[in-house]
């Protein structure tokens, strides 16, 4: 190994250089981001999303004076802003992004709330309200205009594409968007009833609504934590399903005796709110929680019973995955470390250049590959795109008889890979085949980046909101990809 030349014969070059190159590659990295965000910038005007994102809060406001009128409009764009950045910097919490924005003039000038006497209007509830603003509806919307934007000749040129983007070849894949929750243990399940009761319970006699208790909540929750406590450790003991059952029956007399007080605060609450400091939307917030705890206590209980100490087991559709979550699904994937997820099915279809054209958060139990596949054809078909769909390629679980008819009926060019071995050997001497299967393999990155810049798991509670968020995620993504590309047609215009 060779030392490095030294300067007076003490400092070596490379060492002294080092700060510097670090610096050069900061700058660079920064001013990448920098050309990011302004392209972003440019293209929420030039591809009229702004204009939409007006039209879409004046629903409603017909009537309203034109000082709410502007002042709508004016949110609307504020709105719109702030949910593409927070995408395009991976879905950071809604505390998190405000200081992310607060502490950049950049991000700052991006939505739109920098003004002389300096950074204001980004706080958490700001962040918070802007979320929830649009419907999911309204941004799918969004997303179409910017999809045919980007993929008509004539508009394309508008955002300063030199090309549009190529939209005839379409790939398909599906992933589990896997719910904010913990693995679903029986006896888990008990304590997360008992618990979110028992802060309930709190609340409202911190008020000063109190009913005979032979002790307090935080005496109960100690009493359920080491109830837990020995439910894990039964697993050492010799009989450990006889411990297992015989400590899963104190837990069910003490969250029956839990969900007795919890109902008795509850009434108390509901009768007299207006002695409390709470608000009536406060006062009917902690209500609703604990009724959607206590309508659930019996299945829960009953559930556990079942599993632990009748050995029996549960339908899927009849399971309780998570108390907080109920629009969630046990997906048996078959992956190695990863046999069971829960969560929803989630179904992208991208361009070969990478634009995600299409997408489907399914709710309930998801129907077949094929029939999804299908379904996301019939949504693509409604764009208005100089290319049509000419082919689809997708893995071999889209594979089946009726969705190679409804290919062929249409004209599309069946990419599919098929299940049998034989046949899939037969059809990579089709050119074409051969192509769009070795590019299948990206689609699995592309749902990894989809996945990683929505920060893995959704931080948003109720499908409703999942299913909103999935839909920034997927405009906050084409949003980026259209900066990449004006970046690298710049790129090569300079080298030119």
């Amino acid at each position: 190994m060779t030392k490095d030349r030294t300067v007076g014969g003490s400092v070596s070059i490379q060492s002294w250089l080092r700060p510097a190159l670090t610096e050069v590659k900061a700058n660079k990295d920064y001013r990448m981001f920098r050309d990011q965000i302004e392209a972003v910038d440019e293209v929420l005007g030039k591809a009229l999303l702004e204009t939409m994102a007006v039209d879409f809060s004046m629903e409603g406001y017909e009537e309203a004076s034109a000082k709410q009128r502007s002042k709508r409009a004016e949110w609307a764009i504020k709105a719109l802003r702030i949910q593409t950045l927070r995408m395009l910097l991976g879905n950071p919490a809604h505390r998190v992004f405000s200081r992310q924005v607060a502490s950049s003039d950049l991000l700052a000038d991006f939505c739109q709330v920098r003004k002389i006497d300096g950074i204001k209007g980004i706080s958490k509830s700001t962040v918070e309200r802007a979320s929830k603003f649009f419907r999911a509806d309204q941004v799918r919307w969004l997303h179409q205009v910017l999809i045919e934007m980007c993929g008509e000749a004539d508009r394309a040129g508008e955002i300063g594409l030199v090309k549009p983007i190529e939209t005839g070849e379409v790939l398909i894949d599906g992933t589990c968007l896997e719910a904010n929750i913990h693995y679903p243990v029986d006896w888990v399940l008990l304590r997360d009833v008992c618990l979110t009761l028992l802060k309930a319970t709190t609340l409202v006699r911190a008020e000063g609504l109190c009913q005979r208790m032979p002790q307090g909540p935080e005496a109960f929750a100690r009493e359920l934590n080491l109830l837990c406590i020995e439910m894990t450790n039964t697993r050492r003991k010799t009989e450990a399903r006889k411990a297992r059952k015989k400590v899963l029956r104190k837990m069910k007399v003490l969250v029956k005796t839990v969900a007795g007080h919890a109902q008795r605060h509850r009434d108390l609450l509901e009768a007299n709110w207006s002695d409390t400091d709470y608000s009536q939307a406060q006062a009917r917030q902690i209500i609703e929680r604990m009724d959607r705890m206590l309508k659930q206590v019996p299945a829960v209980i009953k559930q556990a019973h079942e599993r632990i100490i009748g050995g029996r087991q549960i339908p899927s559709d009849e399971k309780i995955l998570s108390v907080h979550e109920s629009d969630i699904n046990v997906l048996v994937r078959g992956k190695v470390g990863r046999e069971v997820e829960f969560g929803n099915t989630l179904v992208l279809a991208e361009s070969t250049e990478g634009f995600i054209l299409d997408w489907e958060l399914y709710q309930k139990a998801p129907p077949a590959e094929w029939r999804q596949m299908q379904e996301s054809l019939q949504r693509q078909n409604q764009f208005d795109l100089t290319t049509p769909i000419e082919a689809v390629g997708a893995d071999r679980g889209f594979s089946a008889k009726q969705g190679a008819r409804g290919l062929a009926q249409e004209g599309i060019y069946d990419a599919v890979c098929p299940r049998n071995p034989k046949e899939l050997k037969e059809r990579f001497a089709e050119i074409r085949f051969a192509k769009l299967q070795r590019r299948r393999g990206s689609t699995e990155a592309r749902i990894a980046i989809f996945r990683q810049r929505q920060a893995k798991r959704l931080r948003e509670r109720g499908f409703a909101h999942r299913y909103l968020a999935v839909a920034w995620g997927v405009l906050g993504h084409n949003l980026w990809m259209v900066a990449r590309m004006l970046a690298a047609q710049e790129k090569i215009a300079k080298a030119a």
